[in-house]
């Protein structure tokens, strides 16, 4: 039996009503740069978009979406984050930019702020905690306290909740599954 290739997601597209308008959010509020732009074979103007210089492109924003959807079908994008630091400052950027409607929530695996961009595709900014949690986990979090008072209060409640694990005992638990789907192709 072969062994699978592990897979990277590394990016999105994103077809928009307004282009200029969310190419705009995307630089100015999210920090991304355009990476390259053109025209696709469809006719669509396209603007890759990065913020990590070996990643080509993270998000594609295109245009051409109609305007009379009956609903979004973007369930989110989530952007990971390095620290829980990096996180409160692009908190603090995010409430001083303009920003509304920002939820802060602690997942347990994960301290996340919501919000959207023009279109109203809701947008994820996070970091991994340092623990496990099993999952659906929606807890209030608030990004004034300090780190410690944060991650005190996280541990707490994963430790209360069914299947408590640090991240890296889960992370071992899950690399040991993959590799044993990895081997069955």
């Amino acid at each position: 039996m072969a062994t699978l290739p592990r897979i990277n997601f590394t990016h999105t597209g994103i077809h928009c009503t307004d282009l200029e308008n969310m190419l705009e959010f995307y630089c100015q509020k999210l920090g991304f740069i355009v990476s390259d732009k053109g025209v696709a074979s469809t006719g669509h103007r396209l603007f890759f978009m990065t913020q990590n210089p070996e990643v080509h492109h993270q998000v594609v924003l295109f245009d051409g979406k109609p305007t009379d959807l009956p609903y979004n079908p973007i369930n989110q994008l989530s952007f990971l984050l390095d620290s829980l630091k990096d996180l409160k400052s692009y908190y603090q950027f995010a409430k001083e930019n303009g920003i509304r409607d920002i939820e802060q929530i602690d997942h347990g695996n994960a301290w996340s702020i919501y919000f959207r961009d023009p279109e109203g595709n809701p947008i994820e900014m996070y970091v991994d905690s340092p623990f496990y949690s099993s999952q659906p986990c929606r807890e209030p979090l608030n990004l004034e306290q300090s780190d410690e008072q944060i991650i005190a209060q996280t541990e707490a409640m994963c430790r209360s909740r069914p299947g408590f694990q640090t991240r890296a005992e889960w992370m071992q638990s899950i690399r040991k599954q993959i590799d044993e789907q990895r081997v069955r192709w």
